[in-house]
């Protein structure tokens, strides 16, 4: 992704007074949403005000004094709903997916928490191939940069695939059609909320890990439909955020279990995932880590993959950093 210079900070005039409607950030409650206002500045160029609330139950959750990124994360997932219902006049009852997210914190001090203010700051999108929703032909691709305290904070890309109701309906059909008979799973306690850096039990979305090879860990997906960020609305497939927070709590127990990480506090410092097809709720769903190597910082990167009906659902790669314990 492109580097870019605290100078190209972008220069408008948006509000953090109130929040955009809550259905063109996909979300049902006004505390779950986080972008305030946006602008278009360009055919392509577009600036969204975003801001997580410092109270909020699932992203304020942590034991650090640091922001956690992947709340930034959801910010930017919302702006792609925002900019695509608002500037390019796609209805909101026109289906589409996230088929990438990547995500890279370019300095991890811009999220530094000063237990006074909310996270906030200016997220500015440009996107290719504008038309590919509309037409249901092609990826719309966005690359942004999020800018806090004035500085570039992290770098975020998507790709997102359009189709038309029908074509939804019919895709989803042939899905289910081939795979086998879902089977409930079978309930799970979670594992404590210390071991993957959270204090609320109810923010613990794994099972018990188990050892799957040299250097890899396997957890069961634990779904609670009642989280009232995870699920702040009804879905007929399994929630992206809920999926890769999945995929973070295994990677901080394989990290921790390999020795890459001290202790399960850290912070999420890169995140590239891509999604191939959509998950069932109704049928148990496996997280799978695997430590690739830790560079000369002491950053670790963690391969990460989620499985339902023997086939992969997401692959990826997350990047941890481990943090001292300060609360």
């Amino acid at each position: 992704m492109t580097r870019y210079d605290a100078v190209d900070v972008p220069d408008v005039d948006l509000s953090f007074s109130r929040t955009v409607p809550c259905a063109i950030a996909h979300r049902r409650a006004l505390g779950e949403v986080f972008v305030a206002d946006s602008a278009q500045v360009d055919r392509d160029e577009f600036v969204f005000a975003v801001q997580v609330p410092r109270a909020h139950s699932l992203w304020g959750d942590r034991r650090i004094d640091c922001h956690d990124p992947f709340a930034m994360g959801e910010a930017a997932r919302q702006s792609v709903f925002v900019l695509v219902h608002t500037y390019l006049g796609i209805p909101r009852e026109q289906p589409f997916t996230l088929r990438s997210f990547t995500l890279r914190v370019v300095d991890l001090t811009a999220f530094a928490d000063d237990r006074r203010t909310p996270p906030e700051g200016l997220l500015r999108y440009r996107t290719r191939n504008r038309t590919g929703l509309s037409t249901g032909v092609g990826v719309l691709t966005l690359r942004g940069e999020l800018f806090l305290a004035g500085r570039l904070a992290m770098e975020v890309a998507a790709e997102v695939v359009g189709m038309p109701p029908g074509d939804y309906e019919v895709m989803r059909a042939f899905q289910r059609a081939r795979q086998p008979e879902s089977v409930p799973a079978a309930p799970v306690p979670t594992v404590p909320p210390a071991l993957v850096g959270r204090y609320d039990e109810r923010n613990v979305v794994i099972g018990a890990p188990t050892d799957a090879g040299p250097g890899e860990v396997r957890c069961r997906l634990v779904l609670d439909e009642g989280h009232p960020s995870f699920f702040d609305h009804s879905y007929d497939h399994l929630p992206g955020p809920v999926a890769v927070e999945g995929l973070r709590q295994t990677a901080v127990l394989a990290a921790t279990r390999a020795g890459a990480l001290p202790h399960p506090v850290s912070v999420v410092t890169g995140c590239d995932v891509a999604f191939g097809t959509f998950g069932q709720l109704d049928h148990p769903l496996e997280c799978v880590a695997r430590v690739r190597g830790v560079t000369a910082d002491g950053a670790v990167d963690v391969a990460v993959a989620m499985h339902q009906f023997d086939e992969q659902l997401i692959d990826g790669t997350i990047t941890l950093v481990s943090w001292p314990v300060v609360r």
